[in-house]
């Protein structure tokens, strides 16, 4: 009888050394493989007269619950700050360097020097041309810039798009594998590969936003958003997103994009981390504050360069003045202060005729019509466009205007001039549809860098705009490098600030915001690295050690075959004895 429990103790002996055995081998294979974690036998054993004998055995991986979580949490930061430290580090190299050719400073830079080029000699076509196509190339940067900004908001937004589909499929094979786990037997081998598998897609939904999660009483996985709302319970709760395709300046959280739809609660404020949280950060603050910026930068510099060059005037003179003010009817209020003087003259600048015009008595658009149209030569009307539009007769004649000390009350106090945008140099609203005045792209010598005599003794005959006078554009160019006051955009406070070091500023501080966030990501990596390691230090292979292991398990195995050659021998004896 002990001989027949010798036995049968040796044989489970041996069949637990067996499934050790292909337990190192299965690990050995499975080393590399991603989420794979160190399988072992935790063998139950039954206590008897004659010893404890393994009766079973349960296969269980070697995942610290703990150190799982602390990797859930770390990556989602880590990846949050990856996600938004390499977005801002293609867009500080798309600015360039503050010191590089042909950017947004250079250029603001190279309009200051030509302007002062262009007062010193502002008899010259080719300085004029230069200095209309230093401008233009500056607001052409500007609208780039912003379609840049705009591009980068709109792939954040298809991002977006993808990364709740990712979460979505990882939240139905979680539930999948709830239910593989759930049923499973506690002795079944495949139970913790199952879990494995189950850890490695809660690391993914942890890369994708930040998460809170729970395994109930039958071992289920429950995952919920940082703020509480259910993304797998029984069942997967998925989230909905409707993708927008044409993303602008205008096209801002919550009106010009779809909820982040989870279970009727918009999640789009809630989601802080993960990869999804930063691609919120970036399209619904970073760009949009990049945005701000370059508007505040092209509002600034259109007010400023169109209201000096609002004062000036133009040898030669236009033939038809147009205003860029559009949207104007007869019975549009307009009521002012002060006096203008208008002038025809010829392509010398001698004046023809001019009339001083009192504003105060005006009452509408129609009143200045009625004024301007009693100026011999001059034809005023409102164009298709609701522009103020002004046209000589003769055609070889010009029409030239000095707002003097008008002041246009009914609107913000701008000159006449100014007002309806008689001479500007920049048109548009922002920095994403600036750009030069047609009228000077099709013919720069019409740039108002003159001014016509404001003297009261003026006559027909008299030079009313000397043809050397760069008065304006002197004014111009110091105005680039004059403080204006700023208004707060972005992460930028209002301050008072020259356009040339705001534009620096506009790039520096983009190369800031990307090294920051460098920054940050190299340091939730390395907390991310250490946790990782840490598990996988616990948790992971070691192929020399489970190699070492086999070696054991091999001379306990043949260390128990030859016990039972033994025991047969031992009851042979025994069998033939008792014959």
């Amino acid at each position: 009888m002990a001989l027949t429990s010798a036995l049968n103790m040796t044989l489970n002996g041996m069949m637990t050394t067996e499934l050790k055995t292909t337990l190192s081998s299965q690990n050995i294979a499975n080393a590399d493989k991603e989420g794979y974690t160190r399988k072992s036998l935790d063998t139950r054993y039954l206590t008897t007269s004659a010893g404890s004998v393994p009766v079973s055995g349960v296969v269980v991986g070697s995942s610290s619950p703990f150190l799982v979580a602390a990797v859930v949490g770390d990556i989602s930061a880590y990846t949050k700050n990856l996600t938004i430290s390499n977005s801002l580090d293609y867009y500080s190299s798309q600015l360039g360097s503050t010191s590089g050719s042909n950017t947004l400073s250079s250029l603001v830079d190279d309009l200051y020097a030509n302007l002062k080029f262009l007062a010193t000699s502002p008899e010259t076509a080719a300085n004029k041309s230069e200095t209309v196509n230093t401008a233009s190339n500056l607001a052409n940067s500007l609208r780039d810039l912003s379609k840049d900004v705009q591009d980068l908001r709109l792939d954040a937004e298809q991002k977006i798009a993808t990364s709740i589909d990712s979460i979505n499929a990882a939240l139905d094979r979680i539930d999948l594998l709830n239910d593989k786990i759930a049923k499973n037997p506690q002795n079944d081998s495949s139970l913790a590969e199952y879990e494995d598998q189950r850890n490695l897609e809660l690391q993914g939904i942890a890369k994708e936003l930040d998460i809170q999660y729970f395994f109930n009483s039958e071992n289920r996985l429950q995952i919920y958003t940082a703020s509480g709302q259910a993304l797998l319970l029984s069942d997967p709760h998925h989230i909905s997103y409707t993708v927008t395709n044409v993303v602008n300046g205008t096209t801002l959280y919550p009106a010009g994009f779809s909820a982040i739809d989870l279970d009727g609660v918009d999640q789009t404020s809630f989601i802080t981390g993960g990869n999804l949280g930063g691609l919120i950060e970036l399209r619904d603050n970073i760009y949009v504050g990049e945005q701000q910026k370059l508007d505040e930068l092209a509002t600034t510099l259109q007010t400023t360069v169109n209201t000096i060059l609002n004062t000036g005037a133009s040898i030669p003179p236009r033939n038809l003045m147009e205003g860029s003010l559009q949207g104007l009817a007869a019975g549009t209020a307009f009521t002012a202060a002060g006096s203008i003087r208008v002038a025809v003259t010829d392509n010398s600048g001698t004046i023809v005729n001019y009339s001083d015009i009192n504003l105060g008595a005006m009452a509408t658009v129609n009143d200045v019509l009625t004024a301007l149209n009693g100026v011999a030569g001059l034809t005023a009307t409102l164009n298709v466009d609701g522009e103020l539009s002004i046209s000589v007769a003769p055609s070889t004649n010009g029409v030239v205007i000095n707002p003097l000390n008008s002041a246009v009350t009914s609107s913000t106090g701008e000159s006449f001039s100014q007002y309806f945008g008689l001479n500007d140099l920049f048109v548009g609203t922002t920095a994403e549809d600036i750009k030069v005045s047609d009228y000077l792209l099709a013919n720069p010598d019409f740039l108002s860098i003159a001014a016509l005599d404001a003297s009261v003794g003026l006559v027909a005959g008299d030079r009313g705009v000397a043809r050397g006078d760069g008065s304006v554009a002197d004014a111009v160019a110091d105005s680039l490098v004059t403080n204006q006051s700023f208004a707060a955009a972005g992460n930028f406070s209002a301050q008072s600030n020259t356009l040339l070091r705001y534009a620096q500023a506009y790039m520096s501080d983009a190369s800031s915001q990307a090294n920051i966030y460098q920054g940050e990501s190299d340091t939730t990596y390395l907390v991310y690295k250490s946790s990782m390691d840490l598990l996988t230090s616990t948790a992971g292979v070691n192929v020399d050690e489970e190699t070492a292991k086999m070696l054991v398990y091999q001379n306990q195995y043949e260390a128990a075959a030859q016990v039972i050659a033994t025991i047969q021998q031992m009851l042979d004896a025994l069998i033939a004895a008792m014959r």
